[in-house]
């Protein structure tokens, strides 16, 4: 018996880290192929932009859907459905035509917001003792997925030109072979024993409705929206913001890599440093700080550029990973656990969806992007604040 519980975990373990590589990946491995895109289907460059848009809304409005399906089919049920919600999408976006284009991205933005709210859950669920450090390797398989993803992705275009020619675009090609990474998830899906029921609400569950009116559950969710909001801006607008101040396309493109090659350091390092830094609240300052020191040196040093984004990438990295971590170490069940990820993350995503647009407005506007920097410094310190009260040990 102890053998069978044993396997499973290690069965449920690899599934919950082979879907985070299609939690990311997805989403950003299309941009490489927008300037194709755009060419073959005749787009303008706000048709184009609904494309990394549509997702991010989809994140939002089914981050609430998320928490009901795992709350009334369990857990593995709903990933199971968020995961064909995932691959759907992926086919039907590199069918080639733009309703189908369209309607694909939104559909594996609904999927990766049931992963991005239920997978936190299992890990509080069967893995409460390696909470922080399990969402750390978690983060780094979707930045793996990422960088997978976008990394092969024009390779795979050319691999298209050369072996099928004009008988299917070739970005076309390249998004239909992004869907081999799901193939593996769903045959572990299909491999691990599922609960024979969904679990019956306690005590604690009985107030899981009152998380909107909680403060910390508040003081939580803002600090995951400031975290992504922040990232989305930069990660939407550094390259352009470096290239306006002199440095070449290639090189700002390089320095925007570093800040995804930095996402990865927290997950390898983070067994290190927490035997410097035990508590929460250690960690969230080095987060924060660390973010907002490289906000701070865009805006008055940019010269050193590739310096800050390593450190940008390490701090809102790191402080994302804290942020999912405390869903759920300041939640008392998994049902208030899986309420909080759906609240923080629906405010998150729909922060972040108007965020970079913003920015991009007040740049229009002003025709400079000095003031858009100061913007960010002041989403920098606010964190800081929302870090220090949301990881208090006291709440």
């Amino acid at each position: 018996m102890l053998y069978r519980v044993r396997h499973r975990k290690w069965l449920l373990l690899a599934f919950i880290l082979l879907l985070s590589l299609s939690l990311r990946g997805p989403v950003v491995g299309i941009a490489p192929l927008l300037e194709s895109i755009e060419h073959d289907l005749s787009l303008t460059s706000f048709a184009s932009g609904l494309l990394t848009t549509l997702p991010i809304l989809s994140f939002a409005l089914f981050a609430p859907v998320a928490t009901r399906l795992g709350r009334r089919f369990g857990i593995e049920s709903a990933l199971l459905v968020g995961t064909l919600l995932i691959l759907a999408g992926m086919i039907l976006r590199s069918l080639g035509v733009l309703p189908t284009l369209y309607s694909g991205v939104f559909l594996i933005g609904a999927g990766i917001a049931i992963g991005n709210v239920l997978l936190p859950i299992l890990l509080k669920r069967d893995f409460s003792n390696h909470i922080i450090q399990l969402t750390a390797v978690y983060v780094l398989m979707m930045n793996i997925g990422g960088a997978l993803i976008t990394g092969t992705a024009v390779p795979l275009t050319l691999v298209s030109e050369q072996w099928i020619g004009n008988l299917w675009p070739s970005w076309s090609f390249a998004l239909a072979c992004q869907t081999l990474l799901l193939i593996l998830p769903l045959v572990l899906w299909f491999a691990l024993t599922k609960p024979n029921q969904t679990p019956q609400p306690t005590a604690a569950d009985l107030i899981k409705a009152s998380v909107w009116r909680s403060p910390v559950a508040w003081l939580i969710t803002f600090f995951i929206a400031v975290n992504s909001v922040t990232n989305y801006i930069v990660n939407t607008w550094l390259p352009t913001i470096l290239i306006d101040h002199g440095f070449s396309a290639v090189t700002a493109g390089l320095y925007h890599s570093y800040i995804q090659l930095a996402g990865m350091i927290p997950a390898l390092t983070l067994p290190f440093i927490q035997r410097f830094v035990p508590t929460k609240r250690q960690l969230c300052c080095i987060a924060t700080f660390s973010t907002l020191l490289s906000l701070v040196g865009f805006t008055v040093m940019i010269e050193f550029a590739v310096i800050w984004s390593f450190i940008y990438g390490f701090g809102v990295t790191l402080g994302f990973v804290v942020g999912i971590s405390l869903i759920s170490l300041r939640t008392n069940s998994v049902r208030e656990a899986a309420a909080l990820s759906g609240m923080a993350q629906f405010v998150g995503y729909l922060l972040a969806a108007i965020g970079p647009m913003a920015i991009g407005g007040l740049h229009d506007w002003l025709d400079e992007w000095q003031t858009a920097l100061y913007c960010l410094i002041a989403l920098g310190i606010i964190w800081i604040f929302l870090g220090w009260f949301a990881s208090s040990e006291d709440t």
